[in-house]
Formats: C-alpha cells, structure tokens, sequence
C-alpha cells in the first residue's frame, strides 16, 4: 500500500481521507536529515542515521560512507551562509522514502554543478530536487537526488535565460 503525507515546513502536514497525516519513523528520520543535517550542519548525527556502508547517488558522481557525507554537509556549510530546505511532499512505499523539496541560500562561496564551480558569494540561490531514499534497519542506506541544476544557476544569475 502506497501511503501519502505531504508535508510543510517544518512539519505542517495535510493528507487525503482515510490516510494518516502523521509522518513514520523513516519519514521523520528524512525530514531530521534535511533540517538537522542539511540545514542545520549537525555532522555528528550522520552515523545515527546511516548505514555504514551508505551511497549518495548525484548525476556528478557518488558520494559514500560517513566520510563521504561529513565532507559534502562541509561543503554547504561553506558555500552558503544561510541556508534552509522546505519539504513540499513526502511519501513512502515498501523500503523507499521519497522527497520533493525546495532548497534556499544566501551564498558564502562557492557550489559545484554538472558544468564547473561558481561563486555565488552574496546571492540569492534556489532550487528543486526530487530525492529517493532507500532505507535499511531503521537507518538511510541509499539516496538518489534529481536537483534542477538549471534552476539552481538561472537563480544565482550564473545563466542568463533568453
């Protein structure tokens, strides 16, 4: 059975008849991973959260285990000064989560894409993602994130649209 929550920020929720609107332990685990992790730059809750042996799938490249990850939650710190994920919907079936979200910055230095590193010191950054977790014992042991990379460039002035 396909269970919905869609789910505000922080934890504003709304779902249709007839299914709960409060989030399971994997989906609260998700939401605590983007604003207490993302967001909030709280490294040392990585290994509560996660498999050992945990991969985190971007169109660039992979990025796995806790050493993986600290270094990727660094690199945001250091790249915006501000910085907050808004969840639009979460939903879950079988051992997967899945998250539609909107992330914002104030940049601080520079972000990677698929096409180089920008400065984005001082500029207002804003992008969607769609991001899949695949959970094992309780804990995240795979990530797949879809961001519009287009959008995230097109905001920060990197590209300009015709």
């Amino acid at each position: 059975m396909l269970a919905l929550t869609l789910v505000g920020f922080p934890f504003g929720s709304i779902a249709p008849s007839g299914i709960t609107n409060q989030p399971s332990a994997e989906e609260k685990l998700v939401l605590s991973y983007f604003h207490d992790v993302i967001d909030g730059g709280k490294v040392d809750l990585v290994e509560d959260m996660f498999q050992p042996d945990y991969v985190i799938h971007f169109a660039s490249g992979d990025v796995k285990g806790a050493a993986g990850l600290h270094a990727m939650v660094e690199r945001r710190v250091a790249s915006f000064s501000r910085f907050a994920t808004e969840v639009h919907d979460i939903f879950e079936s079988g051992d997967k989560v899945v998250v539609r979200l909107t992330h914002r910055g104030t940049g601080a230095g520079n972000v990677r894409s698929r096409i180089g590193t920008h400065d984005v010191s001082g500029k207002s950054v804003t992008w969607d993602a769609i991001v899949i977790f695949r959970m094992k014992n309780g804990k995240i042991a795979e990530e797949w994130v879809n961001r519009d990379e287009l959008g995230m460039l097109l905001s920060a002035g990197i590209l300009k649209a015709n």
